[in-house]
């Protein structure tokens, strides 16, 4: 069985006829079609987005075995083609999961002084992460939050969130937390720290669910 790749037609706008035709006559006289040098252009841009692309998740769990579950679907999805790295105390059953699969322990050795001093600390980690990256993307998983709602307050943890949220660095990073470390803090603090993240999950048995944080008007409620 043969594959079949399929063409779409490209609307460019603005591109009029006399680009078109300087255009042409370039990749004519370059011995090239002018579409290869659009789908060049257009793959360059998608790898340029992926290497920047930034996105910093909050994902709340109930249990180990959940936690089990969701780490091992991030594990399977998470090709070669990415730099695993992990946060977190080598006591965590998270971390301790993540180990046994290879992931780098970005903290290892300083995870107490990352919880006593985050964005100072936060920044070397950052810099150990940089410096193993390579031309891989960067996925980290990151049990920063938790601890520090536990141990400190909910509150901290989103001093801590929005720090990391203005370095914008290119990756994925997902903050993982036992959802009950992080529901005893006041409403405007958990309000703030969905807020800080570009997106919630929660995961319960061997199901994900994305909330969203729409502001709505009061109408919607008749609606």
């Amino acid at each position: 069985m043969y594959s079949k790749s399929m063409v779409k037609d490209l609307f460019v706008r603005d591109f009029d006829e006399k680009l078109h035709a300087k255009a042409t006559q370039i990749a004519t006289n370059d011995g090239i079609t002018l579409a290869s040098i659009v789908a060049d252009a257009v793959d360059k841009w998608i790898k340029n987005h992926e290497m920047n692309r930034h996105r910093h998740n909050l994902i709340l769990y109930d249990n180990e075995t959940t936690l089990n579950r969701l780490l091992d679907e991030i594990d399977k999805l998470a090709s070669d083609n990415w730099f695993k790295s992990s946060c977190g105390s080598a006591k965590h059953y998270g971390m301790q999961y993540l180990n046994k699969r290879r992931w780098f322990d970005a903290t290892a050795g300083n995870y107490d002084k990352l919880l006593e001093n985050p964005q100072e600390t936060g920044s070397k980690v950052l810099e150990i992460i940089g410096n193993k990256v390579g031309n891989k993307f960067p996925l980290t998983v990151a049990f920063l939050v938790e601890d520090l709602a536990r141990e400190e307050s909910v509150k901290k943890a989103v001093r801590f969130c929005e720090w990391y949220e203005r370095k914008s660095l290119p990756g994925i990073t997902y903050c993982i937390a036992n959802t009950r470390n992080v529901i005893g803090g006041s409403f405007d603090d958990l309000f703030d720290l969905f807020n800080v993240h570009n997106a919630v999950f929660l995961t319960k048995g061997n199901k994900l669910y994305k909330l969203r944080l729409d502001e709505e008007g009061f109408y919607s409620l008749l609606i």
